[in-house]
């Protein structure tokens, strides 16, 4: 059984727009699972579809379905997801920046994940980003962009999820700090986490997933092993033309 698996993801707009038709993937336990396509192809509706937060978005499912270690979550609400551990990390690194760096970490961790467990992920999140560790006193708000990341990230590692979901890790991030970031998913999924990623640095995402799904207006247009996808047609058309 796939841990998530998504059928016929249908979305629709308070306005009427669809935001995605008909997308189905699954993504399997430890697997670094890339969704790729240019602006507005339907990434993130996708990942909200998943994780809850189509609501605030003044959207909402209308056919298809998201399953979740064989239970059907579609169209839950985000608290109600991350109960069953699927975790996401919305674009634009949401951390609340007049909280220092610990007691960001704290906010979820400390209330979900207990014991001795609690305290091998917390190690293995400094690990993952030693900048955390250091600076676990400083207001959040005053860290780097690439930091803040780092620290949503960490955030959400902090709830032990089986799931993690991030959407458009790098966006307007410095090329210098994609290496990490890339390495640090890596050893998450190796870690036992699945990993959905969503992705402007097509290259090194298809580099570290072992699965794309090439999202072009709302569709699928091709899914399969990421190897097959780096240095092919098919990546380049779903990135041109309508």
């Amino acid at each position: 059984m796939p841990l998530l698996e998504v059928t016929d993801l249908t979305v629709r707009y308070r306005t009427g727009a669809v935001g995605v038709q008909d997308v189905s993937f699954s993504v399997e336990p430890s697997q670094i699972v890339a969704v790729l396509g240019a602006a507005g192809a339907g990434k993130s509706t996708t990942v909200r579809g998943i994780s809850g937060f189509l609501r605030a978005e003044g959207a909402r499912v209308v056919k298809g379905s998201v399953r979740f270690q064989g239970r059907d979550i579609t169209g839950r609400e985000p608290h109600q997801v991350c109960g069953l551990g699927v975790f996401a990390v919305p674009e634009r690194r949401k951390i609340f920046p007049n909280l220092s760096v610990h007691d960001n970490l704290e906010a979820l961790g400390a209330r979900l994940v207990k014991g001795e467990r609690r305290a091998a992920v917390e190690a293995l999140v400094f690990e993952l980003f030693p900048d955390l560790a250091r600076d676990r006193r400083r207001l959040a708000g005053r860290l780097s962009g690439g930091q803040q990341q780092m620290l949503a990230i960490g955030r959400a590692l902090m709830a032990d999820p089986k799931l993690l979901i991030v959407d458009e890790m790098t966006l307007g991030l410095h090329p210098s700090l994609h290496e990490p970031l890339f390495a640090a998913v890596q050893r998450i999924a190796a870690a036992g986490s699945a990993v959905l990623l969503v992705d402007e640095s097509t290259g090194r995402t298809l580099e570290v997933a072992q699965h794309c799904v090439l999202l072009k207006s709302g569709h699928v247009l091709a899914a399969g092993p990421s190897a097959d996808f780096i240095g092919n047609e098919v990546l380049v058309a779903g990135y041109v033309g309508t």
